[in-house]
């Protein structure tokens, strides 16, 4: 079956999508409609946000506190579970200024000293599945931080859930019959995916007037696609293709914000286009004086195994729109992508 056809048009405003039909158990003629609506959206647009997606707004609330007590806590405490200096093994702690976000083309016009002119003003915890083969965890000792590792652990499989219904409406969304169905849903690994926490510091007005930041410039994601919550600041801004436009992904204390990333770019053949989008820092005559608040978000990367080989769906392969992809295996995609994303912590 050929995938729907939509009238396309610039979008103005991130859309959004109810997936409560999922997980409050009505009729599939709801599931469809609602389905059929987020393949729409991410057809046009790349982004959606998701509002009745089961996780509760105090489950929210709770991840993100627990993000601020993590980043509360001193450098040579965060130290205990230090990020590996490598591209290769996604887990732990990174300091302000050892990762940084790029696309390719940044790659191509800067070269690989160039794109650390500027550092990402961000740090971050990488966490996934416990029964990751690839990727073990890197923990804090408990004591530290008391708790946290279980949490942890709960929101992953609580994402991995949440992720699966995304995916399946989708599926739903699309027309898929039984056995493609199938097939997409492998692109959701429950031992691959990851889980990162992300603490934004704050920047005074004056230290914005005499130094250049970047908080994470415009990128895609290599994964199949990312669900994202975050606090009140909000900060997220993501691309409309068609207009070039960067829409500001307003916060919702009860909806997700998912972008489509470059699996299911991939798998779909173009249908659905990864998402560009960034955190940028606020244009300097804007800002108060009091400067730019601190943000916490919480994506979670939803990805294929480590090893499994990601090839476009014939559906999506016509006269019309031949084939753009030879099949890739996912983990030598991302070191390909992400070579130069690491450097040593610094104190």
């Amino acid at each position: 079956m050929a995938p729907p056809k939509f009238h396309t048009r610039g979008v103005h405003e991130i859309a959004t999508v109810d997936l409560s039909s999922f997980t409050t158990s009505p009729t599939s003629a709801d599931q469809i409609v609602a389905a059929r609506e987020l393949v729409r959206i991410l057809h046009e647009a790349g982004f959606a946000r998701i509002t009745g997606h089961g996780f509760a707004k105090h489950e929210i609330a709770e991840s993100l506190s627990w993000a601020r007590k993590l980043f509360a806590l001193p450098y040579e405490e965060k130290m205990k579970a230090p990020h590996p200096a490598s591209n290769a093994h996604h887990r732990g702690y990174s300091g302000i200024g050892q990762e940084k976000v790029y696309m390719q083309d940044d790659l191509q016009t800067q070269g690989s000293q160039g794109l650390r002119t500027t550092s990402d003003y961000k740090e971050s915890y990488e966490i996934g599945s416990e029964h990751d083969p690839a990727q073990t965890n890197i923990w804090l000792p408990e004591d530290v931080l008391p708790g946290f590792r279980g949490s942890m652990n709960s929101l992953y499989a609580r994402l991995i859930v949440i992720s699966r219904l995304i995916l399946d409406a989708i599926g739903v969304g699309l027309g898929l019959d039984a056995d493609a169905h199938a097939t997409l849903m492998e692109l959701v690994s429950d031992d691959h995916c990851q889980l990162r926490l992300l603490h934004y510091p704050p920047i005074s007005r004056e230290k914005l007037q005499h130094e250049l930041f970047t908080r994470m410039p415009a990128h895609t994601d290599w994964g199949t696609f990312t669900i994202l919550f975050q606090d009140e600041n909000g900060g997220l801004e993501l691309k409309d293709p068609r207009s070039g436009e960067f829409l500001l992904a307003e916060p919702h204390e009860d909806a997700l914000i998912l972008n489509v990333g470059d699996m299911l770019q991939r798998f779909t053949n173009d249908y659905f286009v990864s998402a560009v989008h960034r955190v940028s820092v606020p244009d300097r005559d804007t800002i108060n004086g009091l400067g730019v608040p601190a943000r916490y978000s919480i994506p979670f990367f939803v990805m294929p195994g480590s090893t499994y080989t990601v090839r476009t769906l014939p559906n999506f392969i016509t006269t019309e729109h031949p084939k753009n992809y030879e099949p890739v295996v996912f983990d030598e995609y991302g070191l390909m992508l992400t070579k130069y994303q690491y450097e040593s912590n610094k104190a």
